[in-house]
């Protein structure tokens, strides 16, 4: 009898291994025709059906890990002399290729996962053709993934530096070079590097319902592991497991949000009663931190969809904080511009975005951010602060939008910063504060002979 519930228990995992396995390749081959990652996530585990918590985060890991590597896969599979085949199969081969060239699992295991009848159909491959490419494949080495042939021999890298910086971390040339070109070889491989890794999720104390040390011990009393953060009100957590049905959550003590994020808001430095303009909201993350130091914060975003839920979230966290129902007008001690952007900082947190970087992007992108500085720069009163920041890497959408800003005139730099996800916590992130001391567009008075 036990012999057989043990088989019964071990078909049964199976079963539940191909369920995810098949979710995966469906959020996969989702993203292969352009679905967002989380959307293709998000409708990959509604169709599998009932999935566990394990097996949900397989998928997600997978999906993650795919499109992450995407680039390093198709190199990899190509290598392999890999048969140009139908979608789903593509789908099928990068994930295959994401497990033994990326993280190195022999191929045998995956090759029983994959095994016709197949977790996913239609399918064109055979079994036979699955396994002359996984047999192929190149495995990581001291250079990285898919750096060592299966004959021991290093993979012969690019002659362009910007090309083999790009190969091996997995993201567009452009990026590369652009980072060769402001930190060097060394910086930039640091960079790219912290970028491919998976982030660890940080919470934010609402300063206004708590200290940190409160939080956490409540959140260890509830059986989550968490230790403190950089920032002052930061928490890190090791594992989620827990931690959205604890009560620092649930009653809107913490809130998810970036460690990089965080110091935004730090370099803020709002005072308990000044009005204040979160005038790129988004979900409205850092509305309710100002609020929660004591500012009267108003929040827009151009997309009304994004800060719907932020009421809720408010009175979740006993703040107060007005949605604006148009584009806001009037003057405020204080406005915040985080920008659109690239998100070449925050992918650890949203992997596809490297796929949206390129020269048309960036220069639409880099348009918006001086027409979003210049109604930030009209809404800040006589003496009060402007601050400016995007979860980019890149100059491009930082420094030289705000010396931009400067040489118009009516600001000057208070302070500027840059957090790089290799040496700082969370993201990659720029940030600067500006003090206004006349008429946006008035040229600064000239220095006394």
């Amino acid at each position: 009898m036990a012999t057989a519930e043990a088989k019964g228990g071990g078909a049964s995992r199976e079963r539940r291994s191909r369920k995810a396995i098949a979710a995966a390749l469906d959020a996969i081959a989702a993203m292969a025709e352009g679905r967002p990652l989380r959307l293709a996530l998000s409708e990959a585990l509604g169709r599998a059906g009932t999935l566990g918590p394990k097996e949900r985060r397989s998928v997600a890991v997978a999906a993650r890990g795919v499109v992450r590597w995407q680039r390093t896969c198709d190199a990899a599979l190509s290598l392999a002399r890999a048969p140009r085949t139908i979608p789903a199969d593509r789908a099928l081969l990068r994930y295959l290729a994401w497990r033994v060239a990326i993280l190195g699992e022999p191929h045998e295991p995956a090759l029983r996962e994959l095994a016709l009848p197949g977790p996913r159909r239609p399918r064109a491959l055979s079994d036979d053709a699955l396994r002359a490419v996984a047999v192929a494949l190149p495995r990581p080495g001291e250079r990285g993934p898919a750096s060592v042939l299966p004959s021991g021999a290093p993979v012969t890298p690019p002659r362009d530096p910007a090309v083999a910086l790009a190969l091996r971390y997995s993201v567009p040339d452009l990026l590369a070079a652009k980072l060769l070109a402001q930190v060097g070889p060394a910086e930039a491989a640091a960079c790219l590097a912290a970028l491919a890794e998976e982030p660890r999720l940080a919470l934010r104390v609402n300063a206004a319902r708590a200290t940190r040390e409160e939080v956490l011990s409540r959140l260890r009393a509830a059986g989550v592991s968490a230790e403190p953060g950089d920032d002052p009100l930061a928490i890190r957590v090791a594992d989620r497991a827990g931690l959205f049905d604890a009560g620092p959550f649930r009653e809107g003590v913490v809130e998810v949000q970036d460690e990089g994020s965080q110091s935004i808001v730090a370099a803020c430095r709002a005072a308990p009663g000044e009005r204040w303009l979160d005038l790129c909201a988004g979900s409205g993350g850092k509305a309710l931190a100002l609020a929660a130091l004591g500012a009267r914060v108003t929040a827009w975003d151009a997309s009304a969809r994004r800060l719907a839920e932020l009421p809720r979230r408010a009175r979740r966290a006993r703040l107060e904080v007005e949605v604006a129902p148009g584009p806001p007008s009037g003057s405020f001690e204080g406005v915040l511009v985080d920008a659109p952007c690239s998100g070449s900082g925050a992918l650890q947190r949203e992997p596809d975005a490297r796929w949206r970087i390129d020269e048309a992007a960036l220069s639409r992108l880099m348009a918006a951010q001086d027409e979003v500085l210049a109604r930030a720069a009209r809404l800040v009163r006589p003496g009060g602060t402007l601050v400016y920041a995007t979860c980019s890497v890149l100059r491009d959408e930082g420094e030289e939008r705000v010396a931009r800003l400067l040489a118009a005139g009516g600001f000057a730099l208070d302070e500027e910063r840059r957090r790089w996800p290799h040496r700082d916590p969370g993201g990659g992130f720029y940030v600067a504060r500006l003090v206004r001391w006349g008429d946006w567009g008035e040229r600064p008075p000239l220095p006394p002979n």
